[in-house]
């Protein structure tokens, strides 16, 4: 069994997962000089599942209508509303209005990443799994694609690239993953990168 292929197999991935809490692995808040005030707190879900022995992520692309991130493929998820009484909850919640996967069907595992965005928020990312057979529902209204892809498949370098940008004055690199025809990039990629990192057992 190859190296990429042991680490993302998926009770490997279980084990791992398991020793996430609710205390993010990477969190910009404890990076000198990144400040999270006034920034809008959300939420969101990399929901995995297990499909013929393989791994996968869901992810949703959005419609180009939307008035933010209109076009482009990202974790379910949002910003925290007045009910919600915690960071997973909104997750779960956003998770269940956008692909109707319902909160208890998913084991949630922990929390991985808290990062500022360009458009304002400050998301925590938290990671699940729930099992087949199961049928998603893209909500028409927020969800233009559902689509999942096999963590295997994304670790390869190369379905992986980096591009620089700059912004506010500042040059960063961006992850891109390329998948099926989708496009894989920004926050959402920033996050898959840490995620295929923290179970190659690296240092984040």
């Amino acid at each position: 069994m190859s190296e990429r292929r042991e680490n993302f197999a998926p009770e490997v991935v279980r084990q791992r997962l398991r020793e996430l809490g609710d205390r993010p692995r990477v969190a910009f808040e404890r990076v000198p000089g990144i400040s999270m005030e006034g920034l809008t707190p959300a939420a969101v879900l990399i929901a995995l599942t297990e499909i013929e022995d393989q791994m996968h992520a869901v992810f949703t692309k959005r419609p180009d209508t939307m008035p933010e991130h209109s076009g482009e493929v990202s974790f379910p998820g949002g910003r925290v509303e007045e009910e919600d009484e915690s960071l997973e909850q909104t997750a779960l919640r956003e998770t269940q209005e956008e692909i109707a996967l319902e909160p208890e069907a998913v084991e949630l595992y922990g929390a991985l990443v808290r990062m500022p965005t360009i458009t304002g928020y400050v998301v925590t990312t938290f990671v699940g799994e729930f099992e087949q057979p199961y049928e998603l529902r893209p909500s028409p209204r927020e969800i233009d694609t559902l689509f999942t892809a096999p963590l295997e498949i994304l670790a390869d370098p190369s379905s992986h690239r980096l591009e620089s940008r700059s912004w506010n004055g500042h040059t960063f690199e961006l992850h891109f993953y390329d998948y099926d025809g989708q496009v894989i990039w920004g926050a959402t990629g920033y996050m898959l990168n840490i995620l295929l990192a923290y179970l190659r057992g690296e240092e984040i």
